[in-house]
């Protein structure tokens, strides 16, 4: 199935930060500025988080849950503290790609299909000013939830190890 326009900007990370995907697309759609505004640094609080466990690893994942939260994800993050990160969620299988516009720092970004990773990515930062500029990253197979943290969190993490989500 192909995602609409801002879940695409969703899936395509920056978190994909700054995360919006395009199915079948290599290039990113434009950022949305009322979507940037949703985020923490936006003043309009922070995203609710859940725990988790990825092969074995402890998380605190912020959780974004709608589409403007995706389409931003970790943009302009700084920083994303070892054992944490964002968990995207969507509602069926999707084959999106995600970017790292305007996220300064790269990304692990797991792809999950019913509680199981898919396949797994490190994205660096891109240093495009143009959002359509910056490569995009994807799964090997369709997918449901993507997590990103950073790449040190997750150092062993392979297709078939299980996430699981408490509270």
């Amino acid at each position: 199935m192909r995602l609409t326009a801002v879940a695409a900007v969703v899936l395509l990370c920056a978190s994909c930060s700054g995360s919006g995907s395009r199915s079948g697309s290599a290039a990113p759609p434009e950022p949305d500025a009322a979507a940037s505004s949703q985020r923490p640094s936006g003043g309009q609080g922070p995203l609710p988080t859940v725990s988790a466990t990825l092969d074995g690893v402890e998380l605190e994942l912020e959780v974004a849950d709608d589409e403007p939260e995706r389409a931003t994800g970790l943009m302009r993050r700084e920083s994303v503290p070892v054992g944490t990160g964002m968990v995207f969620r969507f509602g069926q299988p999707v084959d999106g790609r995600f970017y790292m516009y305007d996220v300064p720092i790269p990304l692990l970004a797991v792809f999950l299909r019913d509680g199981k990773v898919v396949s797994t990515v490190v994205m660096p930062p891109c240093e495009e000013d143009e959002p359509r500029e910056c490569p995009t990253y994807g799964a090997d197979g369709p997918f449901d939830t993507v997590v990103e943290t950073a790449p040190e969190t997750l150092p062993d993490i392979e297709p078939g190890d299980v996430y699981e989500e408490r509270g």
